[in-house]
Order: C-alpha cells, then structure tokens, then sequence
C-alpha cells in the first residue's frame, strides 16, 4: 500500500509540474470561454466512439485470455477493464494490477496469466504506436524534430539545471534504497516469485501466437482508428479547431500517447504539454492548443471515472440483490 500511495504521489507531481509549465501565464478566461463554445452534438459523438473503443479493447483482452486455455465471460471482462481504467485515473498504472486480482475473483484466473496478457496487450499496442509515429516522423520530420527541443527547452526554462540534478539524485536514491527493502523483505519469497514470473512468461510468450490473428488485428486496427474519430469530434466541436483534418486528428491522437506513456494519473499535465506544443508547431494558437487538450483529456478522464463508478455500482447491486434472494430462499 505504502508503494502505491509513493507511485501515486510521484504521479501528481509529475503531472503537476507538466501542468505547471502547460498553464503558467496563459488567459485562462480565454480558454473556459472556448470551453464553451464546444458544440455539444461532437462532443456526445466522442463519447460514442470511446465506447466503441472500449469495448473492442475488453473483446481483445478476452481473446488474449482465450487464446491461453481461459474462456472469461465478457461481462467480467468489461467491469475489470472498466475497474482498471478507473484507478488509473487517479494513481498511474495501479490500474492494470487492480483489473487483473478483479478478474481473478470473477473468473478465477491466475494473476500472472491475466497480467501476462495485459502486457502483451501493452507490446502490440506499442507496435502499433511506433508504426504510427514513425509514419509522422517521415511526412512531419521537421515539425516534431523542433517539438522535441521545444519540449527539453520549456521543461528546462521551468526547472533549473541545479535543481533538476537534485530531483534525479533524490529519485535515483530513492530507488535503490526501495529495492533493497524489497530484496530483503521479500527474500523468503523468491521462490513464489519464480513460479510467478514463469508462468508469466509463458503467458506472454502464447500471445505471439494468436489463434485468431485477424480476428486480433482488425480489432487492434479498429482500437486506434476510433480513437483517430475520437479525437477528430473533439476537433470538430470547437469552432477553432472544426476546419482540421482527419489527418491532424491522427498526429495529435499518437502524439498525445507520449503524455500517456509518462506516469501521471490519467495523462493530466502530460498530454496537454505534448499537444500544446503540436498546435504551436501547426501554427495554431496557444489557447485553441490548450482547450483542445483540456476538452479531449477531460472527456477520457470522465468517462473512466463514471464508467468505473458505474460498473461498480450495478456490479455491486446486483451481489446485494442476490444475497438478499439466497437470504429470502432460506
């Protein structure tokens, strides 16, 4: 609990700071005015393709599992992603561990198999992600080449080099003495350990083997391309932004996925920075950049938090609704 609550408090620092260098001296009046003139219509269709999203993603993490002897019911498929997603907007990467002891009392599957085939999930979705971002770095090379030192410049305007150096120490010590606690707090361990991480492994391993390769690929490929849609109404609900491409819509989603791959709870601060810069670099406004950010992260965040909170509650009513027919039966 202690290393969570640490990664958790790291996280908002983190995202603090990124938010921190993203909003210090901008007309934020300016930017809650823009807010507002989000066209509502967009914003629902948004929320649709999320949706849709999601449960591609709760379909693929199904055929993972099923592809190494596990036949999960979607419905508990669904409610531990959901459950995941929502702690990973609150304290980073927690999330993927809290779905997979869900699953593991709704379906009785092996932590480390399903953790197995959350970190496949992870690989092919970095695949995807690299692919992506290559393909922008050959047509938008110049662009993202001056973002990269736009990025190391703000970040190094904010912080100074003295300070910078303090906070890597501090980490760096941090680090060392929190692995050397675990090595000798968990020594009588190893051996549970072991098995853990074989049968991990051997999770991991079977998912380069898919049964259903198409069947995987076409949902990896429909994944990212509602999200591209996504991306693309919340473009079109602002009257800033409604006369930008699909395109655009496409570099600013894989773009943005480096503010997520950054541990801060639900990419806060993070991604605003990494998508300001890109709406400069296209020579759009600093408040069109900010907004836009702000609009397409906050319907992300919110629809896992309602949606966790969501599932959890109906999850919840219906155990009570249960308990109360077994208690009745008696």
């Amino acid at each position: 609990m202690r290393k969570h609550i640490i990664n958790a408090a790291i996280g908002i620092i983190i995202g603090g700071i990124f938010l921190f260098i993203t909003l210090r001296n901008k007309p934020l009046d300016e930017i809650f005015d823009l807010l507002l003139t989000a066209r509502t219509n967009w914003i629902l269709l948004s929320i649709v393709f999320l949706v849709i999203m999601f449960l591609f993603r709760a379909y693929r993490w199904k055929l993972l599992m099923e592809n190494n002897g596990n036949s999960p019911h979607i419905k508990n498929v669904s409610y531990s992603m959901l459950l995941g997603f929502f702690i990973n907007s609150f304290t980073p990467k927690l999330g993927e561990i809290i779905r997979c002891t869900s699953l593991q009392k709704s379906s009785g599957i092996p932590v480390s198999k399903s953790f197995g085939t959350v970190i496949s999930e992870r690989i092919y979705d970095l695949i995807a992600i690299i692919m992506a971002i290559v393909l922008i770095l050959l047509l938008e090379f110049g662009r993202l080449q001056e973002l990269i030192v736009a990025a190391a410049s703000s970040i190094g305007n904010a912080l100074s080099k003295n300070l910078l150096n303090l906070i890597l120490i501090i980490v760096g010590m941090g680090l060392v003495i929190a692995s050397l606690i675990l090595i000798f707090r968990y020594y009588k361990l190893i051996g549970k350990i072991r098995s853990f991480l074989k049968e991990f492994w051997s999770t991991v391993k079977n998912t380069f083997r898919i049964k259903s390769s198409k069947i995987f690929a076409f949902q990896t490929i429909m994944i990212w391309l509602t999200m591209v849609l996504m991306n693309y109404c919340c473009l079109r609900s602002l009257p800033s932004t409604e006369n930008l491409s699909l395109y655009f819509a496409f570099v600013v989603l894989f773009v943005g996925t480096i503010g997520w791959a950054i541990p801060s709870p639900g990419g806060i601060g993070t991604t605003h920075f990494f998508v300001l810069q890109l709406f400069l670099l296209f020579n759009l406004s600093e408040e069109t950049g900010i907004t836009y950010g702000i609009l397409v992260n906050g319907i992300t965040v919110l629809f896992t938090i309602f949606g966790g909170l969501l599932a959890i509650i109906i999850v919840n009513s219906f155990k009570m609704i249960r308990q109360n027919a077994g208690k009745s039966d008696k």
